[in-house]
Formats: C-alpha cells, sequence, structure tokens
C-alpha cells in the first residue's frame, strides 16, 4: 500500500494487484473475486463476472468505462445507495460532468489516469462535502478491468 496524496480531507492510496485482501479493509471478498477472475492476467475483463458474483454489494457498486487522451470515464452503472450517497445518480454519464455539480476533479482525474495505466488497485476515502454531506465519509475501492491486459478499459468501484 502506499500512499499517493492527501488533498481536501480525501485520503489515495494504491495497492498492487497481490495484495493480502485484509489490507483492504471492508472489501476483502472484493478482493478475493477481483483476483479469482484475474486469474494470472494482469487484470480480469468485465466479461469475467457475473450478476451473481456481486452478491451484497449490489447498491454499492459502479462500472465506468474509461477513456484515454484527453482521461476520463463514463459510468455504465451506478448502485442504487452510491447514487443515494452522491444525491445524484450519473449511469451514462461523464466524470467531467460532476464539476457541474461541485466537485472538482483534477487530483481525481490524475490519480485514476495512474492507476488505470498501471492496473493498480486504489482506494479514496474522505467526506463527501461537494455533494453537501460534509459529516457523511465514504470509501471507494477500485479494481481495474482490462480488455486487453495493457490499460483497464473499465473501472468496478465498490462503496462502503
Amino acid at each position: 500500500m502506499a500512499v499517493w496524496r492527501k488533498v481536501k480531507g480525501w485520503l489515495y492510496e494504491t495497492f498492487e494487484t497481490d495484495l493480502e485482501p485484509d489490507m483492504l479493509s471492508g472489501f476483502e471478498n472484493m478482493v478475493r473475486l477481483w483476483q479469482e477472475k484475474r486469474g494470472g492476467r494482469p487484470a480480469p475483463a468485465w466479461a469475467d463476472f457475473d450478476f451473481h458474483d456481486f452478491e451484497g454489494w449490489h447498491g454499492r457498486i459502479t462500472l465506468a468505462d474509461v477513456i484515454y487522451d484527453p482521461f476520463d470515464f463514463r459510468y455504465r452503472l451506478v448502485g442504487t445507495k452510491v447514487a443515494e450517497r452522491l444525491n445524484k445518480d450519473y449511469t451514462g454519464k461523464l466524470y467531467t460532468e460532476m464539476v457541474r455539480d461541485g466537485m472538482d476533479p483534477l487530483d481525481d482525474f490524475e490519480f485514476y489516469e495512474m492507476t488505470c495505466r498501471k492496473l493498480l488497485i486504489s482506494r479514496l476515502s474522505g467526506d463527501l462535502r461537494w455533494v453537501g454531506n460534509k459529516h457523511v465519509s465514504v470509501t471507494f475501492a477500485d479494481f481495474p478491468l482490462s480488455d486487453n491486459g495493457e490499460k483497464a478499459t473499465k473501472i468496478l468501484t465498490a462503496m462502503l
């Protein structure tokens, strides 16, 4: 585990793909699932997963398609509990569209582009003051998915 940066109450961390599941407290079963689906590849593909794999997580996951040059991602799926926490359902929206809602994504973009290009697991934790919930803390664990084994083509995110 490495701390990448602490910015405006948010902690950005990265993890190598062979991490012990207990290093991501609360996300142990997601780490095990991701590692199982990965096999010997750098990262699993979205096609490796089935709806039933996410039992207990359905409302707390997001799936985004990664776009490069310039970097962005589009939410393909936003779980109901995530949408409730963010006070909005971003399904079908670009990450850059969250700026209109008060989020400052500059650090996020730098971080996510780095983790997507290097196929790293990451964790972000902080409060949701940008959506008016400064007393609500969340933790997101991000798992890269790749169709080509070179860089992330999708990001699977789980929320606590």
